[in-house]
């Protein structure tokens, strides 16, 4: 044999026909494992999610418990503001009515107030922790890569409906916006918001 010489079936490499069968079997394999590869890679976010939602209903929760105002009378009753009725028109209030709610700037803890015995919605102003977390028995826990901020802040309700992104001074409003907002360690933003207002 002078124009070829044989060679072993082992050395003569693939054929075209095997080349394809072996892409249309990979392709088939990655079609299956790469949407489960990518359902376990993302199992967590559910678990991370709810762990973010609990810890901003927790404190929403805690926050609407409170009186509106360190100035609101022990056992409830308004604080007489800018946008409540005349007291003439309110004759059996007058008593439990305070005229001075407290100052945009006070808003937060008053004095030395702790979290455990804070006692109106605006002493939870300014709270921001991260990766370390209080509940309001001074129980401390840790979630690693969460923050949680609160922001309450006077806002004008006379429109229809209540402009949130319209502040007000103290004493002309009824209402407070209450904004908890969780950071997760996925970097995704859960707002919790509530109004608090003045009865």
């Amino acid at each position: 044999m002078e124009h070829g010489t044989y060679r072993p079936a082992a050395d003569r490499g693939f054929t075209l026909l095997e080349i394809v069968i072996t892409i249309v079997i990979l392709g088939a394999v990655a079609g299956i494992l790469v949407p489960f590869l990518n359902a376990i890679t993302h199992s967590p976010e559910p678990v991370i999610r709810e762990r973010a939602t609990s810890l901003g209903q927790a404190m929403m929760d805690e926050i609407m418990a409170k009186r509106w105002d360190a100035n609101t009378p022990m056992g409830g009753g308004p604080i007489c503001t800018g946008e409540s009725p005349d007291q003439t028109t309110r004759p059996t209030l007058i008593d439990a009515c305070v005229t001075v709610a407290t100052p945009v700037a006070s808003l937060g803890p008053d004095g030395a107030e702790l979290r455990t015995n804070f006692d109106d919605v605006d002493d939870y102003n300014g709270i921001n922790e991260t990766n370390n977390f209080t509940d309001q028995n001074g129980t401390t826990f840790s979630l690693t890569g969460y923050r949680r901020q609160v922001s309450v802040r006077y806002i004008a309700s006379a429109t229809n409906p209540i402009d949130q992104s319209t502040l007000a001074a103290a004493g002309t409003t009824d209402t407070k916006l209450v904004v908890v907002t969780i950071t997760s360690p996925l970097g995704e933003t859960f707002n919790f918001v509530a109004v608090a207002c003045n009865i």
